[in-house]
């Protein structure tokens, strides 16, 4: 009884909507089309395609941070320290364009009571990328070793610096999953697969992720591992019923 009504609601004038859920087209849902002709019926499906690749480049965050007794010393502590890890980096071949200031913070520091200010902390943040991946951990242990007791390490990002090609190919499965879900609803509901009507993509990278480091100034030991970075396509998909 439920198999004969499902078809009678496939061969109405509505959209079949169908949405991956873990898997591609694990469910699916007859949604009106208001004021749409008989021979737009259709059926709406959503496939999912993913490719992944090696990481190409490193993205490290360095930050310095300074305490002194004024504000004039701990922002020139501070300042000093950071110039210092901007030269390590550029003796080692990393490029102007691939250090960037992303922070500076500067606020006071209570004492336990909190009643009174006991100094005041100045701290600066660089967002650096890492090309030559195998020297990426001495490079890192470079900086932070010339930051000396004012360095920390935040964490470390593993991309690509162009998934162009591994969005391609996961489009390319997304919409074969999406046409494959299509012809069994059309076959199911004793129709053809007609014209394609609309597409729609939603992509998301996705990778190993952030790598949060305990904030220290012996980052040289730290192995590296940079694992595969996924690119994620879904493909909203609508075709005509014939």
């Amino acid at each position: 009884m439920q198999s004969r009504r499902a078809l009678a609601l496939l061969a109405a004038p509505a959209l079949l909507a169908a949405t991956a859920c873990g898997a591609p087209g694990a469910a699916a849902a007859p949604t009106p089309v208001a004021g749409a002709p008989a021979e737009e019926a259709g059926v709406r499906v959503a496939g999912v395609g993913s490719a992944a690749g090696v990481p190409d480049v490193l993205r490290v965050m360095v930050a310095v941070e300074s305490t002194a007794p004024t504000v004039e010393q701990a922002l020139q502590d501070a300042d000093a320290a950071a110039r210092r890890v901007l030269d390590a980096l550029a003796d080692l071949g990393v490029a102007e364009r691939d250090v960037q200031t992303v922070d500076l913070q500067l606020h006071s520091r209570s004492r336990p009571d909190g009643e009174q200010a006991d100094g005041y902390v100045a701290r600066q943040t660089l967002a650096v990328t890492l090309r030559d991946l195998e020297e990426a951990g001495a490079t890192i242990g470079a900086a932070v070793e010339a930051g000396g007791e004012a360095a920390r390490l935040q964490g470390l990002t593993f991309a690509l610096e162009d998934d162009t090609a591994l969005r391609e190919q996961a489009r390319d499965e997304a919409f074969a999953d999406a046409r494959r879900v299509a012809e069994q609803y059309a076959e199911l509901a004793g129709r053809e697969l007609g014209r394609l009507v609309s597409v729609e993509e939603q992509a998301e990278a996705a990778g190993p992720g952030p790598v949060p480091l305990a904030e220290t100034a012996d980052a040289g030991s730290v192995p590296l591992a940079p694992g595969t970075t996924e690119v994620t396509v879904t493909a909203h998909v609508r075709w005509a019923l014939e």
